[in-house]
């Protein structure tokens, strides 16, 4: 029986825990949750445990741990997506999607054709939606949302061993072997426009240019299909 799921970002390892503000209120006034019903915690570092609710009022919900586990739909190696923002709503469904596929760390991106510069503030309010998707796809750990970086700072933070695949018409036909071993996997995506010459030169000797196909797709269309992509060739 699969029990309705709450995310607690505090300690799960005492005997009881408390859910307040939002989390509560969801808990009491919508799902009508009552003392003895059973629920799913998770602390988005990835714990997960069953409760028991043993007190309910609007803004305080006092439970009992009844047991604890390690979260277990996470990928076996990290998953880092680092992309160029899509407009408007578009966004929020890329930071949706990506959660409920396993990335582990999305990295806004910069680029020299980007048309979309987010706002610190809306960074911060995509956390909601990861909140949410984790909740929907039983994910324990909550997918990372980093500052924005240009594309030369990020090449130059991260680890050169690292795979590093980037989504470029005219690259290689996908091979699961890109990413086989227990070493992180970057996953890059441009702008609707591409990468530039510069910036496909600037990574060149690193990464992997990766072709998805004849067609034009949008950010977010190419980011889930690499995504699933190297997700399936994990898992194997």
């Amino acid at each position: 029986m699969t029990h309705p799921r709450f995310f607690l970002p505090a300690n799960l390892k005492g005997p009881t825990a408390e859910l307040l503000g939002p989390e509560a209120h969801h808990l009491h006034n919508v799902l009508r949750l009552q003392p003895g019903d059973e629920i799913e915690l998770f602390d988005g570092d990835g714990t997960e445990a069953t409760a028991r609710v043993e007190s309910a009022s609007k803004k305080r919900i006092v439970v009992s741990i009844l047991s604890r586990q390690p979260g277990a739909a996470e990928l076996p190696v990290p998953l880092i997506l680092a992309t160029a923002i899509p407009k408007g709503d578009r966004f929020r469904w890329l930071v949706e999607k990506a959660t409920e596929l396993g990335v582990t760390r999305l990295v806004p991106l910069q680029t020299e054709r980007s048309v979309v510069d987010p706002r610190a503030t809306k960074l911060e309010k995509m956390r909601a939606a990861v909140i949410a998707a984790s909740k929907q796809c039983r994910r324990a750990r909550l997918m990372e949302i980093t500052p924005l970086q240009n594309w030369a700072e990020f090449l130059t933070s991260r680890p050169t061993d690292d795979p590093l695949l980037m989504a470029h018409p005219g690259g290689a036909a996908w091979q699961a072997d890109w990413v086989a071993g227990e070493r992180p996997t970057t996953i890059c995506i441009g702008p609707e426009g591409g990468f530039s010459d510069a910036e496909i030169s600037l990574a060149n000797s690193r990464a992997t240019l990766v072709d998805l196909g004849p067609r034009i797709l949008r950010i977010e269309t190419a980011a889930l299909a690499l995504v699933a992509l190297c997700g399936a060739s994990l898992r194997s």
